[in-house]
Formats: structure tokens, sequence, C-alpha cells
């Protein structure tokens, strides 16, 4: 997008240096100015999201470390969960009474668990929760979340792709959660569901994958009852209209843009080709 960027900004300027102001009252230099506005706007409100998911992600890790809760009862009860769950080392107990655990951190994903989880599920729904988070891990679903989060971000004309991404993670969790009761059983699963709470407030700025997630609750319970994912709802109808104007306006602007290129005597190719 930077390349584009660059190419458009070249040809408007050459336009206007050697035609005047009035060429960009013509209908190729409207499409450049649109697409040149699109891709500096949603380059930077990608860029923006990307600072804050690598601060939020950097800050969390801190945090983690600094509440880290190496007691011996809640250690050597995760350690042992934790092996079972094909993430030996990679799991820290945190000093917090509220029960909850969470996948965070982008290239190398680990896993926070409070110290109320241990004292709140049977050994069974432990296994679960890790067995839930560990799907996460493999998946390094925090860095995708960051990944779907920036895209959404970047063509913020087309906002049919926030529900997409939303369905994406819709789909993660139940995929762990099917993961988990593959390894675990349902009723684990369940009475793990039930009881643990959602990402504490410290960590909700953070791309990062939980256990609990209370705006998917009668999904996931629904799949447990049925054995199979439930059909999530559709996308708002304002979504689809804005979406396929977006597009529409995208097409045009690449299109005009094109054009723009091909009349300005300005190589944006490689020289030679």
């Amino acid at each position: 997008m930077v390349y584009v960027a660059c190419c458009l900004t070249l040809a408007l300027a050459w336009q206007v240096g050697h035609r005047g102001t009035s060429v960009l009252l013509a209908g190729t230099a409207w499409a450049g100015t649109v697409l040149l506005a699109l891709s500096v706007a949603g380059g930077a409100r990608s860029a923006v999201g990307l600072w804050k998911g690598l601060r939020a992600t950097r800050a969390v890790s801190q945090e983690v470390l600094a509440r880290g809760d190496s007691t011996t009862v809640s250690a050597a009860r995760v350690s042992d969960a934790a092996a079972r769950a094909s993430l030996a080392g990679r799991v820290t107990v945190v000093d917090s009474k509220a029960p909850f655990a969470f996948t965070y951190g982008l290239l190398r994903p680990r896993v926070a668990v409070s110290s109320g989880l241990t004292t709140t599920v049977t050994e069974r729904e432990l296994h679960a929760v890790l067995a839930h988070e560990a799907a996460h891990v493999r998946g390094r679903d925090p860095l995708r979340a960051l990944i779907a989060g920036l895209l959404t971000a970047h063509h913020f004309a087309l906002p049919l792709l926030g529900h997409l991404r939303a369905a994406f993670a819709a789909d993660r969790e139940l995929t762990a959660d099917r993961r988990a009761v593959a390894h675990c059983g349902t009723p684990a699963v369940a009475g793990a569901l039930l009881k643990v709470s959602a990402v504490p407030g410290w960590a909700l700025a953070v791309p990062a994958s939980a256990m609990a997630a209370p705006d998917l609750l009668d999904a996931r319970i629904a799949q447990l009852e049925d054995g199979h994912p439930p059909r999530l709802a559709p996308p708002a109808r304002w979504r689809v209209a804005s979406s396929v104007a977006g597009a529409a306006v995208y097409a045009w602007a690449l299109a005009g843009s094109a054009a723009l290129v091909a009349a300005t005597p300005l190589s944006c190719m490689p020289v030679g080709a």
C-alpha cells in the first residue's frame, strides 16, 4: 500500500504541475485522490492498531510476571495439568482471587491462570481449561486476532469485515471447546465454562483468547448440548449494504487510479519493464 500511495502521489503531483489544478476535476484524478485517501487513512488506522496491540501485549506480559504466584499448591497443581495439555513451561499462575485463564503473546503464546481458578474448579475441569487454552496456543490465536483486527481497521470501508472478524473469533472459541471435550469430556468443559470468569480488566486491551467469553456463552453451551457448533447470527443488513457500496468505491478508485498512472509519464515500474 505504501508503494501504491507513492505512485498516486507522484502521478497527481505531475498532473497538477504540468496541466494545472483543473486536472483535479477529471474523473481519474478524483479516483486517484479517493484511493490515496483510503490507503493513507487505512494505513494510519492499522499502524495505530499494531502499535496498541504490541504495547498491550508487552504490558500484559509484564503484569503477568509481576503477579506471578509461585505458591506450592497452585504451582504444583497447574504444572501437572499443563503437562497433560502439552503446555509444560508455558503456563504462569498469577495471584488473583478471580477464576480466569487466558492465552496471550504473539510469536510464542503463553497461558495465564489465576490462583483463584485452581481453588474453584475440580482437577478434571482444570485439565479442560488448559486443553482449551492449548488449542489457542497451538493456533497462535492472539497473533491471528491481531492480524484480523489490523485488516478490519485498514479496510474500514468494508464493515462486513468486522462481522467476519467476530465470526472468526467465535469459531476459534468453539473449536477450542471441541478439542477440550475430546480430551476431557463434556461435563468437565461445561463445569469449567460456568465457573471461569472473563479476562481481568488489566488484560482487556491485549490480543488474547480466553476460556470465558460472555458474548459467546449461549453458543458454547448450545454446542456442548448438541455436539456440533451452532449457526451464528448473519451479518446486519447495514454491514452488507455498506460493504457493497465500499467495494464499488474501491473498484472505481482502482480503475481510475490505474488510468491516471498509465497517463502519467512517470514510471512507477522498474526500469526496463
